[in-house]
């Protein structure tokens, strides 16, 4: 039974509901300022500037793809829960796809200043793991995990509390394996490490620097003939120099000159 008190209080509601409509703008910006990270240097010097593939989810929470130039540009976000926002950067002259090298990012509303989305490299991960957790979901509405995941927490716990390879570059694990296993049985900080890798043997095609898709892989001098022992993985990866990429994994190498 509904006591006068639940009829207060629902009418209070309504009133001010009507009052911040009818009044004034919504406290709320309709459009916020997405503001993208700078390209390490050296990074920028042997690729140039980069494009850029923008993925958010709009306000009324579509996933939405978008290709810019610059620094900024303008989106509308979803305000009732944590979202992510990714930004690719790309060189269409090089060959170079959307995907090659790995994202930025960040979390809404962690990330926003005002009416600014501030991009970081170091969020990038963090929103990757965001999209991958919505993604493989697939039509299970009723499970809505990323939006109820503690974000801040786990910000925390993957910049401090994980392993130091793991911190000084998320992208060695596996996020993939890791949103499917949050999914699968809930997300634990053991499931943060990274990725198993197996010392190859590496004969470099042309002279540096190198570097790999990750802006928190090390810059390596490597010269042309060099034969290197490299800690790889299973999963395809690039490296990058002024001549062309070599993609590689423990399975498989190719050397693909830029045009």
């Amino acid at each position: 039974m509904k006591t006068p008190l639940f009829y207060l209080i629902a009418l209070f509601g309504l009133v001010v509901s009507f009052s911040l409509t009818a009044c004034g703008p919504s406290l709320l910006p309709e459009y916020y300022q997405v503001q993208l990270p700078p390209l390490p240097l050296t990074r920028m010097e042997v690729l140039g500037q980069p494009q850029w593939r923008l993925e958010w989810y709009d306000s009324s929470g579509k996933f939405q793809q978008k290709e810019i130039s610059g620094n900024t540009a303008k989106i509308s976000i979803l305000y009732e829960w944590p979202s992510a926002v990714l930004a690719w950067p790309y060189w269409p002259e090089k060959k170079l796809a959307a995907g090659y090298f790995y994202p930025a990012g960040a979390l809404f509303p962690l990330d926003t200043r005002g009416d600014t989305i501030i991009l970081n490299w170091r969020a990038g991960p963090e929103a990757y793991f965001y999209r991958e957790l919505d993604t493989i979901r697939g039509l299970n509405l009723n499970n809505r995990l990323p939006e109820y995941f503690d974000w801040k927490r786990f910000r925390t716990l993957l910049r401090e509390g994980t392993q130091e390879e793991l911190r000084r570059d998320p992208w060695l694990a596996n996020w993939k394996h890791i949103a499917e296993n949050t999914l699968r049985s809930g997300f634990r900080s053991s499931l943060l490490r990274a990725d198993t890798r197996i010392n190859t043997e590496v004969t470099i095609p042309h002279e540096g620097p190198w570097f790999g898709a990750s802006v928190f892989s090390p810059i390596r001098l490597w010269e042309e003939g060099e034969i290197l022992i490299i800690p790889l993985s299973s999963r395809p990866e690039i490296l990058v120099c002024p001549g062309g990429i070599l993609h590689i994994s423990a399975q498989n190498r190719l050397w693909m000159p830029f045009p």
